[in-house]
């Protein structure tokens, strides 16, 4: 996109490298500045854009002669968590009302956790793929937090035939779902003052996997 160039203008160019006719041309431009909130950019310089509106006019772009597939490389990178949320809120929303598919890259592992399905690459290699509960499933662990006297419950519990890992105010417990947590604290819940469920996420899955952070430093 041109800086000089005002959305609408660098929308019109890109639209004749597709030999779209006037009348077409017009009706698209409307249909991506209602589905993207364009209305109020169109005629504002590219340049002058803060970057969530930057990513608008980028993915208005990309859309121009309707695509079976949208790749887009990182599009909520840089952007305040509000921003995120509304780019991230456009691309299922184009999922549901332009019928395609979305293939996004994305250093944020909860935009994973939102996805259909999740390849994580290592090294530039496939290290794992499948839907994110699949990958959940595998290689996170669900944690069962409970607060109180650490050091006394760890011991109440170790004479229990229980395992369970002392941590600052209280232990953890590794359950495999929500049902084995629920059956723990039935049968051990009068050792504690307070419980927290936890559940495995897309961060534990990255680091399982590749042995570093999302960020992309060593753990």
């Amino acid at each position: 996109m041109d800086d000089l160039l005002t959305v609408r203008e660098n929308l019109t160019v890109r639209a004749s490298y597709y030999g779209m006719r006037k009348a077409a041309w017009k009706e698209r431009l409307s249909e991506l500045s209602k589905l993207l909130f364009l209305d109020e950019l169109l005629d504002r310089p590219y340049g002058k854009l803060s970057g969530g509106q930057r990513r608008r006019a980028d993915i208005a772009r990309g859309l121009l002669n309707r695509p079976e597939l949208l790749v887009l490389d990182e599009p909520t990178t840089g952007l305040d968590p509000q921003t995120r949320k509304t780019v991230w809120e456009i691309v299922q929303k184009l999922q549901k009302e332009e019928g395609m598919t979305v293939f996004l890259t994305t250093h944020y592992m909860e935009e994973a956790d939102a996805s259909d399905r999740v390849v994580i690459l290592d090294d530039g290699k496939i290290a794992a793929e499948n839907t994110p509960v699949g990958l959940k499933n595998r290689f996170s662990q669900n944690t069962l937090y409970l607060y109180g006297d650490g050091t006394a419950m760890a011991e109440k519990l170790r004479k229990r035939g229980e395992q369970a890992e002392p941590i600052k105010n209280g232990v953890r417990v590794t359950c495999a779902d929500a049902r084995e947590a629920k059956r723990f604290l039935e049968k051990n819940g009068d050792v504690c003052e307070d419980f927290e469920f936890v559940k495995g996420n897309m961060d534990d899955v990255f680091l399982a996997v590749t042995g570093k952070r999302a960020e992309g430093g060593t753990y």
